[in-house]
């Protein structure tokens, strides 16, 4: 395997198989050549950056779709395509491409794909983990054509690291 390959102990792998945190902790870091695994940010050469005009957030997606569907025009006669199918999305009869929706595209508040994903996520990461993945993918997250919304899982750790670095430094201080 090539996590072996790389210095990763296989038998230790298979006993900790089910465990996020090894996961993230052990292949993220020994695989971290591995493309599945690496930021988007190292994937793209630098010099395509400026070029990426759209990137969508899952937070915003109704108003970024809209947005983005507004730019796109057909060349025929210049309708825009919300104006042509977002603005009211599809019908309901997913075979009938011809029928036109009730509502903008992707604006319905379907209960039924709520999935509660950060309850989920706090089933998995811990403050530590929360953190290690801050700082393995911070070149995503700090890359200023994402855009993307500050989550915290845990904000009061934040808050008590924070603190804790602010005392650190006032007892250094002459």
């Amino acid at each position: 395997s090539a996590y072996a390959q790389l210095g990763g102990d296989l038998e230790v792998c298979r006993e900790n198989h089910n465990e996020f945190s090894f996961f993230l902790y052990n292949i993220t870091t020994t695989l971290h050549d591995n493309v599945h695994w690496r930021s988007v940010y190292s994937r793209v050469d630098e010099k395509w950056w400026p070029y990426m005009n759209y990137v969508a957030n899952m937070e915003d997606l109704s108003e970024d779709a809209e947005h983005f569907l507004k730019e796109i025009k057909s060349i025929k006669d210049g309708v825009s395509a919300w104006d042509r199918i977002g603005s009211t999305g599809w019908g309901d009869n997913e075979r009938d491409c011809g029928a036109l929706g009730t509502s903008a595209f992707l604006a319905k508040k379907d209960s039924r794909h709520k999935t509660n994903a950060r309850d989920h996520m706090l089933s998995y990461y811990t403050p530590e983990l929360e953190r290690f993945v801050e700082q393995h993918y911070a070149d995503d997250y700090n890359n200023p054509y994402y855009q993307f919304s500050d989550m915290k899982l845990f904000p009061e750790e934040e808050e008590k690291s924070a603190s804790r670095a602010q005392e650190l430094l006032k007892s250094n201080l002459p």
